[in-house]
């Protein structure tokens, strides 16, 4: 959606700052979903958009460039949502940069909850390579390319969320390429990957994990690229399924200099897909 668009359905206001107004917001919003201690905007809007991304200066410095050059300042904006059961509108926050044009979300961690703090996610942030998860995730809790102001945090897209809510196991990727796709080859999947079926409580989970999803956040099928790791190793390694074929699993080399390469181009709001087949092979 345009930046117009996009800006116009925040009725709740635009804030630069943690202002009383949007600190009223915050609270409101922590109440009503019971939360005790909420996600650190205030934090953010005060350190800022240069700090966030001072890690990617050596670890993803075509997205520092891009980001140097084309990104306006942090801002956070309020979403009134009105609630039927209760007859309110209750306030669902936004924090975002417009850069070159483009809707970025910026996702705050939970206060005190951010890898740089130490929080590993369970060791999800293990599996993925350092320069990825330095960077991308050392202070924010994820990164996406949103299609409406406000996304529920399941629908990450665009750039590389977090694996707190934003990650999709390989049953949840495979439902999202269409019907028959799951019976096809989930059963591969945890074949050739066996360590990443988990159960706890009864629930089996298959972390064969999307971290990166290049299709639009209201696009479903075969198209895009996605990027994977299995998320109970951490040997880094980044798997690659090109327009949802999953029978040629492909793996990708250099993956910090590919998706930074990737993520340079979304930043810079630059026209085409970009082609990530100078790093791709096919897994043997």
């Amino acid at each position: 959606m345009s930046k117009d668009e996009y800006v116009r359905e925040m009725d709740g206001g635009i804030y630069a700052t943690y202002s009383s107004e949007l600190e009223s917001y915050d609270r409101s919003f922590q109440e009503w979903a019971r939360i005790d201690n909420g996600r650190s905007y205030s934090y953010l809007l005060d350190k800022g958009l240069a700090w966030i991304i001072e890690p990617f200066f050596a670890l993803q410095p075509h997205s520092y460039a891009a980001f140097v050059e084309c990104a306006a300042s942090l801002k956070v904006g309020v979403v009134l949502v009105y609630d039927t059961l209760h007859e309110v509108k209750r306030p669902l926050l936004v924090m975002f940069i417009d850069c070159a044009g483009k809707m970025i979300q910026v996702e705050p961690c939970f206060k005190g909850r951010t890898y740089e703090e130490g929080n590993d996610c369970f060791g999800s942030l293990l599996s993925l390579p350092d320069a990825l998860a330095k960077s991308w995730l050392w202070r924010a809790g994820g990164w996406r390319v949103p299609s409406e102001p406000f996304q529920g945090p399941l629908i990450n897209r665009g750039l590389i969320g977090h694996p707190s809510s934003q990650w999709r196991d390989a049953d949840q990727y495979l439902d999202s390429l269409g019907r028959g796709y799951k019976k096809k080859f989930l059963a591969d999947l945890a074949s050739r990957f066996p360590d990443c079926l988990t159960k706890s409580n009864g629930i089996k989970r298959y972390k064969f994990r999307c971290f990166l999803d290049t299709r639009k956040a209201n696009q479903i099928g075969p198209i895009g690229d996605q990027f994977f790791v299995v998320s109970t190793r951490t040997d880094q390694v980044v798997y690659h399924i090109h327009h949802g074929d999953v029978a040629n699993l492909r793996v990708l080399h250099d993956p910090a200099d590919a998706i930074d390469r990737y993520s340079a181009h979304v930043l810079r709001n630059k026209e085409g897909k970009f082609d990530f087949s100078p790093w791709s092979e096919l897994l043997t």
